[in-house]
């Protein structure tokens, strides 16, 4: 795009400033792409009928495995990604269920 620097990689980044900026970039990024999933989540709550649905443990472990096997396709450090998606879906966790417990009380 016009007016916008571009991208550079890790190894081409020659300082500090450099590396902030493409993280900075690389965070609006999933930023958005959280706010997405969230939306997913969100209407997860509208589809479920009963609060039991909201926690399911086997569908946590097929994510943390899917995760942890893109992981380490992607070089990403597994443990790191094991450790976010964790936080990341016990906080969706708790997010579907206040929207599915705010959209019981509204029925």
């Amino acid at each position: 795009m016009p007016g916008q620097d571009k991208i550079k990689q890790a190894d081409q980044c020659l300082n500090m400033a450099d590396l902030r900026a493409e993280i900075d970039r690389l965070d609006r990024s999933l930023v958005k792409l959280l706010s997405e999933r969230q939306r997913y989540i969100e209407r997860a709550a509208e589809i479920k009928a009963h609060a039991a649905e909201i926690r399911d443990e086997s569908r946590i472990a097929d994510v943390l495995a899917k995760v942890t096997a893109e992981a380490m396709r992607a070089g990403l450090d597994a443990a790191i990604a094991r450790a976010v998606w964790t936080t990341l879906m016990e906080h969706c966790i708790a997010l579907e269920m206040r929207k599915f417990e705010a959209l019981q009380r509204a029925r």
